[in-house]
């Protein structure tokens, strides 16, 4: 293996190899998204608890910052990948006089906005150029129907940041219809829900990420979930987990990378091809397993238990004949992260794959709809875009290409992985924001012998 890697990362060169093999002990890092909840509840509830196999990328970096600037008091142990959170109670923040800063974290800048919304103080909210554009009307339009007060950049017909959340007497419960399944408005809804009088009730549209809900529900906070209703009343305590110590499961979508990226370059068939263990299979986050085997993914789950409230497996991966597929609406919502990586064994599979209901994509690090078809241009596919999603005909032979990630880490991450599977010549610009969610990404590449060199 040749890895060149220079600070800070700017473009990705890969060069074909002729000694790539399969590359079996891979240690996923924990997940992005129980990561940054584990930071937040950690610092709210009555106890002291521990968290292992924590995310330190950027975002939940920065999420840990805010938090402690806030008054939490979270200590980080980067080589035992653990924090310890000495819980300060739901009343125990106290203002920040520093402006509020997630870098890229649109979960971080949609939690804490609901988090915050609940405070008695004032507190200013913001993060990068990507942040900036983010929309976060449908956040702050639900919250105001509790009665915050936040004013933000107001272009657009939407709200955007810089947002300065102002103080409130007291939040009230209300019942809000998402018109969009999305994870972060239902748990910015459910942590002011926890300052509301009376009960919060947030309904799906589709079932989507529940960390939010499971996690509260670990940490004693009385929650109900009914359908696609889930509904919290404010003023309760949050004594936290009976366990002082708790597993993060390692990221499933993060595992998506190597599992594709396995799939991709193949092997004889039902030849084993990588194996992953501690994977988080939550029910609202594993429909990517569902589609890859819908796909014809061959793909076998061993050693199925819990970490905390969140299920976890082993996963064994073999060499498979792939299929492209319509993606079942339903699933959407719960790959949307997993999208792009996904659009790349669309190239390597027969026949159309199909993804619409998408939109959501839109309002990501970039527009991922619009990176996702040039990506796949330049590599030579066929892709037709519509404005909630594309569909792709395959299989293609990638060729050499070259492409602006347009500081999207799952678009900086799915051209790599996919041109080392090619084995094809590649050039990926703008690779520094993969440090925002995986900075061990290329420790986690699913091959030795891959040749490429990362520089400033």
């Amino acid at each position: 293996m040749v890895v060149l890697i220079s600070k800070p990362m700017r473009t990705c060169v890969i060069q074909p190899s002729d000694s790539l093999r399969p590359q079996f002990n891979i240690e996923i890092p924990g997940d992005k998204s129980v990561s940054h909840r584990a930071a937040i509840f950690g610092a709210l509830c009555d106890k002291r608890v521990t968290f292992t196999n924590v995310l330190f990328s950027e975002d939940c970096l920065n999420t840990i910052q805010i938090l402690n600037q806030l008054g939490a008091k979270i200590a980080v142990d980067h080589d035992q990948k653990t924090i310890v959170c000495e819980g300060v109670g739901l009343k125990g923040l106290r203002a920040s006089d520093q402006l509020l800063d997630v870098g890229n974290s649109g979960t971080a800048i949609r939690l804490l906005t609901g988090l915050l919304a609940g405070q008695p103080f004032t507190s200013r909210i913001s993060g990068d150029h990507s942040i900036q554009n983010r929309p976060m009307k449908r956040v702050t339009a639900p919250l105001a129907l509790m009665g915050s007060v936040i004013a933000g950049d107001e272009r657009n017909n939407n709200v955007y940041p810089t947002l300065t959340i102002q103080p409130t007497t007291q939040l009230k419960g209300i019942h809000y219809e998402m018109p969009i399944a999305s994870a972060q408005v239902k748990s910015a809804l459910l942590l002011a829900g926890i300052y509301a009088s009376g009960t919060t009730t947030v309904t799906e549209p589709l079932p989507c990420r529940n960390h939010t809900e499971l996690m509260l529900e670990a940490f004693g906070y009385p929650i109900q979930v009914a359908g696609n209703e889930i509904s919290i009343e404010g003023g309760h305590a949050l004594p936290g987990p009976k366990a002082d110590v708790i597993i993060v499961p390692s990221d499933i979508s993060s595992a998506a990378f190597s599992i594709v990226g396995a799939l991709m370059k193949g092997g004889k068939p039902g030849e084993l091809l990588l194996e992953l263990h501690n994977i988080g299979v939550n029910p609202t986050r594993s429909d990517l397993l569902t589609v890859l085997e819908l796909m014809g993914a061959k793909i076998e789950r061993v050693n199925e238990r819990m970490a905390g409230a969140e299920p976890v497996t082993d996963l064994r991966i073999y060499a498979s004949e792939l299929h492209n597929i319509s993606v079942p609406e339903k699933m959407v919502p719960n790959i949307i992260d997993e999208i792009p990586i996904l659009a790349m064994l669309g190239l390597v599979a027969t026949g159309v794959m199909s993804v619409r209901h998408a939109e959501e994509l839109r309002v990501k690090e970039s527009d991922r709809i619009k990176s996702i078809v040039q990506l796949v241009l330049n590599m030579g596919g066929e892709i037709a875009e519509f404005e909630d999603g594309f569909e792709l005909l395959g299989p293609v032979k990638i060729r050499p290409f070259e492409v602006q990630s347009n500081g999207d880490h799952r678009i900086a991450m799915s051209a790599i992985v996919t041109g080392i599977a090619a084995n094809v010549p590649a050039t990926v610009h703008d690779v520094a924001c993969i440090n925002t969610s995986f900075p061990n990404f290329f420790d986690c590449l699913p091959w030795t012998g891959a040749i490429w060199s990362v520089k400033g």
